[in-house]
Order: structure tokens, then C-alpha cells, then sequence
């Protein structure tokens, strides 16, 4: 039965892309032809944004993206495993939720051929032709472990002997995004295309490198700059190749995950719990014991008791906090309980304390040296508090159907797979989104 009636649909993130790029792009100076073309002129957008997730930080806010939940619901609630012993050897959420349905599964329950290429969050998909954002060391290793992941088993060493090695999670350069785009170009045109006459695909694309770019040199630097212009054309290219294939019978979605802001200092709160006997640690800073740690989401951070009933050290660690938050010098905005922050912001359901700093201070997780640091370790960062208009995500759509020239104004980040779900003629029951078309 043919059911190539239905759109295919390919989205498309772009990490840290801010609306600003692209709505005042000759105040900023960057040109991006593309994304202009396709969906200012010719789709439909939010020119004030994305309201991203608590915290805006990337493995949280793109499973946001792929469930349309809230980080309470889907249960990834930063990029790192909470880990102060490093017994999970440095250990990155990897895994698709098991608690908040995809669109990757999804679309494959619903006719579609599922597909994605080096998204975050996404080890264990169910999906059809499926390569996962995961490393170990960044060396030859990781194609075999990639491949493991991978669906089908097989597919990326195929893939590899046509490409060339597959760039993964630790190469976020514009030539790891290259190497990902010829990867979505080969799965389209050597597994995806052979099925269209009978089924529409369901693709996502990740796109890394202006956000890593940011990290080093800034937001607005050259290199970055010149970094998202490279994207601008890279994703131009699939978007040809999608209308080629569908003969228009497509709907393209470019989408970003959180804004980012140019640092000015790094704040260190554990730092502080050492010289209050909280922490213990060695001459050279390795932890020995801990009673709480902080551990950071850039301009958040989630700070988690080891004894939860330890009445003293409670008192001990508010009564730091109340100091940390009285001193107009220490960048931090907002100390929050753990219950306020499940509740309210619906994040971080585990920490018994969440500190968000104030733009521009990052908060690390160093044990020795100043609490404040002008000598910050990344240039730019996000992880703000997400009502921050600089945090703020983007959001376009083009294609068949789609409105031409139409500004929604905003929307939130729980609101794209809803809405890109009603396109492909299902619900996911569990989205915390809504339809915005």
C-alpha cells in the first residue's frame, strides 16, 4: 500500500543558533542565504523565539526537542551523569528516555522510515536507520563502538568505506558536521530512497560546531560567525536533497536548543563547600569524601547531598547558600530548593538545591583555587535561566502545507515534536507541548 501521501518530514538542529542571527543578522554581520530563503521568505518562523527548558543546557533541551517533555518527564536532566567519584568514567547522558515516547519510535509505529544522524540523546532509539551521538575516546575505537549502536548493526562501517570515518561526539568541528551531513546524505540516498514509493522518512540532523566555536572564542567572534555561515550552506544542501527526492512532498523543520551568552567570570561553589568542611579533597584537588557537590550546568547548577537526612549538613550547606546569595559580588541570581525547581521549572528532580547564576558567570566544578575567575575556561555558555531572552532557542519550518512568510511570534520547546507529530498525522500522548501550526 502506498503511503507516500504523507510528508516527509527532516529536522534539522542547530546548536545554540539564536534568532538574532538571523532576524538582525546585518547589525551582527553574518549571512545566512538558507535558512533566509527557505523559511523567512518562504516558511514560517518564530522571530522571538524558543522558549527552551530548564536548565538550557544541550542533552536536556534537545530531548525536550525529540519528546516535546519537560526534563522532569523525560529524566535527562543535564549532559553528565551526577558523578563526583567518577566511578562512571566521565559518562554523558547517551540514552533515549524510557520514560517519554519520541518521534524517532513514533514515526516508525506510524508508516514511517525512521531515521537520525548523530543526535544527542538518542542511544536506543527505535528507529530504522539510526546513527547515535556516543564516544569513549575519540580515536578510530569509536567508529566500532558507533557501529554497535548503531540500527541497523553494520550500517555505519558500510557507510564508512564510501564517506570515510564518522565524526563522533568529540569531534564538533565544522568538519565533524561535514562528515555528518555526507552521512544523511548516504542513509537518504543508499537506504531511504529505495523505500519512498511505499513509505515518507522521518529523518533528524544534528549540526555542532557553531555552538563548540562559541565555547572557544565567543559568540560573536569570526570563527563562530564564520562557522554558522559554513552550517547555513551545509544545511542548504540537505534541504535540496530532501525536496529532490520527495518531489516537494516534504516539510523541513531547522531547530536550536538554547541561546548562549559571552562569559565574564567563572564561579565555583564547591570551592567554598571545602573551606566550610563539606568537601574533602587531596593537596592536589581529588576528592576523598563529600557531604555535597555541585555539579554544573553552565549557569546552573544542581547541588545533591549525600545524606539527605543529615539535619546538620543541611544546615551547614543552606546557611553557605544564604551567604552565596546575600553577597551582591558572588554571580549567583536565584538559590532555589529541589522542590521548587521540579515543581516550577520542572527540572532537576534529584538535587536538593539548584543555584542559577547570573549572565555571564559560569559555575564549574573546580575544588581548588578562587571561588571568582576571570580566567574563564570557555568564552561563551549557556545554561542560563531560561526566561533570558539571550537563552532563547530557534524555531523554522518549510514545506508542503506550510504557510509562507507567517511569524508565530514564540513558542516553547516542548511545542516542536507536537507540532511536527500533527504533520506526520499522530499524537504522542505523552507530550507536555502542544500544535503550533
Amino acid at each position: 500500500m502506498k503511503m507516500n501521501n504523507k510528508p516527509s518530514v527532516l529536522l534539522i538542529s542547530i546548536d545554540a543558533l539564536k534568532p538574532e542571527f538571523v532576524f538582525e543578522s546585518e547589525k551582527i554581520g553574518v549571512n545566512l542565504p538558507n535558512i533566509k530563503k527557505y523559511f523567512v521568505e518562504n516558511g514560517t518562523y518564530a522571530s522571538k523565539g524558543v522558549k527552551s527548558v530548564f536548565p538550557t543546557f544541550t542533552y536536556t533541551c534537545h530531548h525536550s526537542i525529540i519528546t516535546g517533555t519537560y526534563p522532569v518527564t523525560h529524566g535527562v536532566h543535564t549532559n553528565k551523569v551526577f558523578d563526583p567519584t567518577g566511578k562512571h568514567m566521565d559518562a554523558w547522558n547517551w540514552y533515549v528516555s524510557e520514560d517519554a515516547k519520541n518521534l524517532w519510535e513514533c514515526a516508525k509505529e506510524n508508516g514511517y522510515i525512521s531515521s537520525s544522524v548523530g543526535f544527542p540523546v538518542s542511544v536506543g532509539a527505535k528507529s530504522d536507520y539510526h546513527i547515535p551521538e556516543i564516544w569513549r575516546d575519540g580515536s578510530h575505537l569509536d567508529s566500532k563502538l558507533i557501529d554497535a549502536v548503531s540500527r541497523p548493526q553494520g550500517m555505519v562501517r558500510e557507510m564508512e568505506k564510501e564517506i570515510g570515518r564518522f565524526a563522533g561526539g568529540t569531534d564538533l568541528t565544522i568538519e565533524g558536521d561535514t562528515i555528518r551531513q555526507k552521512a544523511a546524505l548516504w542513509i537518504l540516498d543508499n537506504k531511504i530512497k529505495k523505500h519512498l514509493e511505499e513509505k515518507p522518512f522521518f529523518m533528524s540532523c544534528y549540526y555542532a560546531a557553531y555552538d563548540e566555536t562559541a565555547h572557544i572564542n565567543g559568540v560573536y567572534s569570526r570563527e563562530a560567525i564564520e562557522d554558522l555561515e559554513k552550517i547555513d550552506a551545509l544545511v542548504g544542501e540537505l534541504i535540496e536533497k530532501a525536496h529532490e527526492m520527495t518531489n516537494n512532498n516534504v516539510v523541513v523543520c531547522v531547530v536550536s536548543d538554547h541561546g548562549t551568552i559571552d562569559n565574564k567570570y567563572d564561579i565555583k561553589p564547591n570551592i567554598i563547600f571545602v573551606k566550610n568542611n563539606l568537601i574533602e579533597i587531596d593537596t592536589n584537588g581529588k576528592l576523598i569524601n563529600w557531604d555535597v557537590w555541585c555539579q554544573r550546568s553552565g549557569g546552573t547548577g544542581q547541588i545533591r547531598l549525600r545524606d539527605k537526612e543529615n539535619q546538620e549538613i543541611k544546615s551547614k550547606v543552606e546557611a553557605v547558600l544564604k551567604e552565596l546569595l546575600e553577597d551582591e559580588n558572588s554571580g549567583i541570581s536565584e538559590v532555589i530548593t529541589g522542590e521548587e525547581a521540579k515543581e516550577i521549572r520542572r527540572g532537576f528532580p534529584d538535587a536538593d538545591y539548584v543555584i542559577i547564576s547570573k549572565p555571564g558567570y559560569e559555575v564549574r566544578e573546580d575544588t581548588l583555587g578562587e571561588y571568582l575567575d576571570s580566567n574563564t575556561a570557555q568564552k561563551a555558555q549557556h545554561g542560563y535561566c531560561e526566561n533570558l531572552k539571550d537563552m532563547r532557542a530557534s524555531f523554522y519550518i518549510e514545506g508542503i502545507n506550510i504557510e509562507k512568510n507567517r511569524d508565530i511570534e514564540e513558542l516553547r520547546l516542548v511545542d516542536i515534536a507536537p507540532t511536527l507529530a500533527k504533520i506526520m498525522g499522530f499524537e504522542i500522548l505523552t507530550c507536555e507541548g502542544k500544535n503550533i501550526l
